[in-house]
């Protein structure tokens, strides 16, 4: 190594390593690099140590500014990442220096709306994109015509933009169909694929028993291929794997087929489409992703990933391969997950759609009150851990309850409403604030000798008893016999007073939908069932001002809930 080139390697690991710490570069994390680069320094770096030291001094004079700009420009594949000011950081991205720019993708299938499985998603693709000052691309995976349906697309750009993601560009695989054909003509001319003829109970029989199909042994000549992938003859395209393979996911797998079914885009247009082993690497290729990060399901599928993203490589359709990264899948407690589940709890008539408020996708989430900033907290504090798990839905409540604790407007509800006569009452309004820390307003609710309460609070107290209405006055109960009859006695609070809510005698009727994810069962096919408790209705009192509320208000009923309006006189309980 000469001089020149020495200096050049110091000099760009001391920018990288001010840039990633406020313009000032640690020395023993420099050397560290250097080793770690050229190894045969190592056993001369104490001597080498009064070439590195000035280097790395004149670095740090430079403002951090300076030492940005001069990385950008004289090494410009040291790609830096920016500062960690996230509430749930994340780790660095593999080989994230071997690319130009850091692009991810979040490409979701049509085939039925999005859940908070694909929040986790579509959460971690952002970011890192963010993490990177990269791009985000979304990309339909739209290459089954039998499984997509055109609501599925604008659903998931609602969801997406509710959510706050804004894709740096939209793409769709059905689109892609030409470039495929291309690189699989060659990738036949190459030895690569096969057509194969077998019925698909032999084509599973032979993969199971890892025996060679016939197919693959014979080549196929150029118009065998042309007329496959024009007029769309008999049987589908394998990859020519290794049948012997212990993962079965390389055990020749399908790679095109025949689908004769009018795609909602491309209409009749194709009727030979990749499967996904095959659109994925080739669309992530021509894409130009970076990274493409994948459920720990498809890790069986990675090797099959990075053989076509190799091929592709040779063929020079691509200058580099993404890198695969591996999640593990969201799955929650209470609520399915899976499309196929909830597709079959549609059909079994058990919910009527994707909206069910018992549900944990976006629109049924959105529907019952929670918020972008709840349900991406909860799904950012779970990081990018491969472990599989399966958090209790009090948990994502958990989260969208502190997003929501300052927004909401408290008000008086009850349940299960009792008449309460109170004599000798002295005040004739009370003025409340919406939020006992937030200014959020206030509202003035008029007093009269007969408030509601709930029969809960009630039925556990005696004649005799005293007690304070919250934000009220205190009262003793002097009658439980035929009506609830109370005397006023006080209104300084006394701290060893139980307390109950109220409603004044103007309070309009009001129905909560309380949907309760704790009843749910795993049947013996272990599909999954709601119990039928599993969505009541509550009947109560909610005080006047609750009549000026509009559908898709958000509130806090004091002692109750968060809630969401779908109605002048009703609203979903969203959690406790």
């Amino acid at each position: 190594m000469t001089n020149s080139e020495f200096e050049d390697l110091v000099f760009k690991h001391s920018l990288f390593n001010a840039s990633q710490h406020s313009g000032k570069a640690n020395l023993g994390s420099i050397i560290n690099k250097i080793i770690a680069e050229k190894p045969e320094l190592k056993s001369d770096i104490k001597n080498l140590m009064s070439e590195i030291k000035p280097i790395v001094e004149k670095i740090n004079s430079m403002s951090l500014d300076e030492q940005l700009k001069l990385l950008q420009k004289d090494f410009p594949d040291m790609k830096s990442e920016t500062k960690n000011t996230e509430k749930f950081p994340l780790p660095s991205l593999p080989n994230f220096n071997s690319y130009k720019t850091i692009i991810t993708r979040f490409s979701p299938n049509p085939n039925g709306y999005l859940h908070i499985g694909h929040v986790k998603a579509f959460r971690l693709d952002f970011r890192y994109a963010q993490k990177y000052s990269g791009k985000l691309f979304l990309r339909f995976d739209d290459t089954n015509p039998v499984a997509i349906n055109a609501e599925y697309y604008n659903e998931i750009l609602e969801n997406l933009d509710w959510m706050g993601i804004k894709p740096d560009q939209i793409t769709y695989a059905s689109d892609c169909l030409e470039e495929i054909y291309r690189i699989a003509t060659q990738m036949f001319r190459d030895n690569h694929l096969y057509i194969c003829e077998c019925k698909s109970d032999t084509i599973k029989n032979n993969r199971l028993k890892k025996q060679i199909c016939e197919h693959n042994l014979s080549g196929n000549d150029n118009k065998q291929i042309s007329d496959f992938l024009t007029s769309g003859i008999d049987g589908v395209v394998r990859f020519k794997g290794d049948m012997k393979s212990d993962n079965t996911a390389m055990r020749d797998p399908i790679m095109l087929r025949l689908v004769d079914e009018e795609h909602t885009r491309t209409g009749k247009k194709y009727n030979i489409w990749p499967t996904y082993d095959l659109a994925a690497p080739i669309t992530d290729c021509l894409e130009g992703i970076s990274h493409a990060l994948r459920s720990k399901e498809f890790e069986l599928r990675d090797e099959l990933y990075n053989e076509i993203t190799q091929i592709l490589y040779d063929q020079g359709k691509v200058k580099y391969r993404p890198s695969l990264v591996s999640f593990s899948r969201l799955s929650m407690k209470g609520s399915p997950t899976s499309k196929s589940n909830i597709k079959s709890l549609i059909d079994k008539g058990q919910i009527d759609n994707w909206h069910d408020i018992r549900l944990v996708t976006l629109s049924a989430l959105r529907k019952r009150g929670f918020i972008p900033e709840g349900i991406s907290n909860f799904v950012d504090s779970l990081g990018l851990s491969k472990s599989e798990s399966s958090p209790d839905f009090e948990l994502l409540a958990s989260f969208n309850r502190k997003a929501r604790d300052k927004l909401d407007r408290r008000y008086f509800f009850v349940s299960n409403p009792l008449k309460l006569k109170v004599n000798n009452i002295p005040v004739k309004s009370v003025t409340l604030n919406h939020h006992p820390t937030e200014n959020l307003g206030n509202r003035t609710i008029n007093i009269s000798d007969e408030l509601y309460v709930s029969a809960e609070d009630i039925n556990s107290l005696n004649e005799g008893d005293e007690i304070r209405l919250m934000d009220l006055f205190n009262i003793k109960i002097t009658n439980k016999s035929e009506s609830i009859i109370a005397e006023y006695t006080s209104t300084d609070p006394i701290p060893s007073l139980k307390k109950i809510h109220w409603v004044s005698h103007d309070g309009i009727s009001f129905n909560l939908l309380i949907p309760n994810n704790e009843k749910y069962r795993i049947s013996s096919d272990n599909s999954f069932e709601f119990l039928p408790d599993s969505l009541t209705t509550i009947h109560g009192i909610a005080e006047n001002q609750c009549k000026n509320l509009n559908e898709g208000d958000m509130l806090q009923f004091n002692r109750v809930g968060f809630c969401r309006v779908v109605s002048k006189n009703s609203a979903i309980l969203s959690h406790k």
